[in-house]
Formats: structure tokens, sequence, C-alpha cells
């Protein structure tokens, strides 16, 4: 097996967020496409934001940054999921928890997109609530240590 490439310089915020939603396709977490194409009845991972359809959907989003080493490659970076389902409330919390079990604890893994996660760990959890469909939403938040080497920062 082959390790990835680090991500292409100016990048890596694309792969970081497609490289945690190729995990959670992996680990069973949903469906991922690049392209946004998913079927009505598939658990759609998406990026930026939750996408009208499918009814079911995690979106992943950056959100922030809990510091960046000035000398070191390594950065910690914030990032939310925000979990969709239609009818039953218990779901988004399923989705919740199926995500936790992926992500929470996760150390020294290479995404398939290159990035390095060094820890991950969940720091929010937002009460459920309804979108303007009627569908239950809820957002967890994780804390993720990245090495994410740049021209002015040591990339060993």
């Amino acid at each position: 097996m082959t390790t990835p490439s680090p991500p292409l310089p100016g990048q890596f915020s694309r792969a970081l967020l497609n490289g945690l939603a190729a995990l959670l396709a992996e680990r069973g977490v949903g469906v991922w496409s690049p392209v946004g194409a998913y079927g009505p009845h598939q658990l759609a991972l998406t990026i930026g934001g939750l996408p009208a359809t499918p009814d079911t959907a995690i979106s992943l989003a950056i959100y922030g940054t809990g510091g960046d080493d000035l000398d070191g490659g390594d950065s910690t970076v914030l990032v939310q999921l925000r979990m969709r389902a239609k009818g039953d409330p218990r779901d988004v919390g399923d989705y919740a928890d199926a995500v936790f079990s992926v992500l929470h604890g996760l150390t020294e893994v290479r995404l398939s997109s290159g990035v390095l996660v060094l820890r991950a760990r969940r720091t929010v959890v937002a009460p459920p609530g309804r979108d303007s469909s009627g569908r239950w939403e809820r957002a967890d938040s994780y804390e993720l240590m990245v090495h994410w080497p740049t021209a002015q920062r040591d990339d060993d």
C-alpha cells in the first residue's frame, strides 16, 4: 500500500475535509461523493453545508483554529459536523454517535488525502433543533491536531 502524497500547497483545508469524509464513508458512516451526487435514501457526507436533498446528511466544515505552532508544522483545526435526519429526532443522535466512534480519540492517522491527523477529540455537542423543513439537526464540533507544514514551518 502506498502512502498518500501530502496535500498541495494552498489546499490543506480541502484535503482535510475530503479526507475526513472519505474516512467516515470507509468506516460505514454515510456515503461520500466528491461531486455531490446522492440518492434520496443515502446518508450523504457533504462539505461546507447541508444540501436541500437528501433528507439525511452530515456536513463537514472548518470553522476556526485552536492555534498554529510557529516553528513546527502542527496546527489545531476546529471542524463542525452537522447531522440532519427526517422523522425520528433520535436519528441525528445515532449519526453523531457513529461519527464519534470514528473520530474521537483518533491518533496518528494519515487520511487518504495525505493529511496526518495527530489527535482528534469532540469538544461540543449542540442540542438538536429543526430546520425550515421540519427535519432534525444537531451539530458536534471536533478539535483536530494535524501536521500542516508550510514554507515557514518545519515539516519534520
